[in-house]
């Protein structure tokens, strides 16, 4: 039994010169991992993409600063997309305000992936930046997808933590819930229940210590279990079994 990444970005320009040494790599410490799509041109190439590696599975979708300008014919693009197993949710799909983008498009982008993630019956991957208010009281209002989804790479505290779970979400987690200063995230990691956490790394970003300040990759996720066990008193090896099965439930992975 090894590792999982459920979501990494390995097609993104920052793995362009060595991107097949660090799939030889990953290949050799992962059971399987999972790329991550933002716009319909990437959500393509990731299709592409998992169905000539094996260990690699994809989801599609618009991420909430490509989303300006969203059109009809871009989900039904989406939909299209999906008639593939490896294929297993739409995201990442939520609210970003950190940056200054329209966030009426946002909504309306939102609003439309999860009404197709309900049709197509695909979870959500959740990508939420400094909007988790508003993010959560529009998921209240929504028919959510049965198998539901995960808010990608968490970052608020426990409170906001516990209204995502009372919905029926997974919490991700990443690199940050190895940093020095984020205690109230590791609190979040302490109070969570087991099934219910994912691992992540978000490559090429966020890596954990002691990688700051350089590329991330899939194969350091060893840190963040590594931290979890920690934090939850858990020994490794079921630790892997655990999330393993967290991400075949959600994801419909079964490897």
């Amino acid at each position: 039994m090894s590792y999982i990444d459920t979501h990494c970005h390995l097609l993104m320009k920052q793995f362009d010169d060595d991107r097949d040494t660090v799939i030889d790599q990953i290949n050799e410490n992962l059971d399987y991992y999972i790329e991550i799509g933002i716009n319909i041109e990437s959500s393509i190439k990731v299709l592409n993409f998992v169905q000539k590696e094996e260990k690699a599975y994809g989801v599609v979708g618009i991420h909430p600063t490509e989303s300006e300008g969203i059109k009809k014919e871009d989900i039904d693009y989406l939909a299209n997309l999906t008639n593939n197993k490896k294929i297993v949710a739409i995201g990442e799909i939520g609210l970003d305000f950190h940056w200054d983008t329209n966030r009426k498009d946002q909504f309306k982008s939102f609003d439309e992936q999860i009404n197709l993630a309900v049709e197509l019956d695909l979870p959500v991957v959740l990508h939420i930046r400094e909007a988790y208010e508003e993010a959560y009281n529009f998921l209240k209002s929504k028919n959510l997808p049965e198998k539901m989804g995960v808010i990608h790479c968490f970052s608020g505290d426990w409170e906001i933590a516990k209204k995502f779970l009372d919905l029926g979400l997974y919490l991700g987690f990443d690199g940050p819930i190895t940093y020095p200063k984020n205690n109230e995230l590791r609190k979040v990691v302490e109070n969570s229940p087991i099934d219910r956490i994912l691992p992540e790394t978000d490559s090429p970003f966020l890596p954990p210590v002691p990688f700051r300040g350089k590329r991330n990759n899939p194969s350091l996720v060893k840190y963040v279990y590594e931290k979890i066990s920690e934090i939850k008193g858990i020994e490794e090896e079921e630790l892997k079994d655990i999330l393993k099965k967290n991400a075949g439930d959600l994801f419909s992975i079964n490897c």
